[in-house]
């Protein structure tokens, strides 16, 4: 839950992780917004909940993620 390296370890600084991470955050919102809605009234956003989901997954990976 703390991790006072976590920023070392992503290979990210500070700015770089904030501004990715907040972008991160809002397309959560938006995939849970779409996911209700999809989900009341499925015909709306058909996979876009998955589609984001899998973005937030790649792009997390592609940023944070690397091989040492």
């Amino acid at each position: 839950m703390w991790d006072l390296h976590h920023l070392e370890k992503a290979h990210s600084g500070y700015f770089k992780h904030l501004f990715i991470a907040m972008w991160f955050n809002l397309l959560g919102l938006v995939m849970v917004i779409t996911g209700i809605i999809h989900a009341l009234i499925p015909w709306l956003f058909p996979f876009t909940p998955y589609l984001l989901a899998r973005k937030i997954t790649r792009k997390t990976e592609q940023y944070f993620i690397q091989d040492d």
